[in-house]
């Protein structure tokens, strides 16, 4: 039988989520929310919602980003930083 995906590519894409959603919570988490904004909530100073809703999408994003590069990986095949050898 043959596969519409290559067990190969399959790890490489899920190879490919992992980096990616790494490197992006990486980044986004060291400049998401301060403490000076945490703050300003606590006291009253900055608008709870728009703060919620900031960090909710700090929290999906790298997800999502993580997803797109699985599933550019599944379509394009494996990139050549993921040729290397499996266990």
């Amino acid at each position: 039988m043959t596969e519409l995906v290559p067990d190969k590519t399959k790890i490489a894409a899920k190879r490919g989520f992992l980096r990616t959603t790494a490197q992006s919570y990486g980044a986004t988490l060291t400049t998401g929310i301060s403490a000076s904004v945490v703050l300003g909530v606590v006291t009253g100073e900055v608008q709870l919602i728009p703060t919620l809703v900031t960090m909710a999408v700090s929290l999906v994003a790298p997800v999502v980003a993580g997803a797109a590069s699985y599933f550019s990986i599944l379509g394009d095949g494996i990139p050549e930083d993921y040729t290397g050898e499996t266990e």
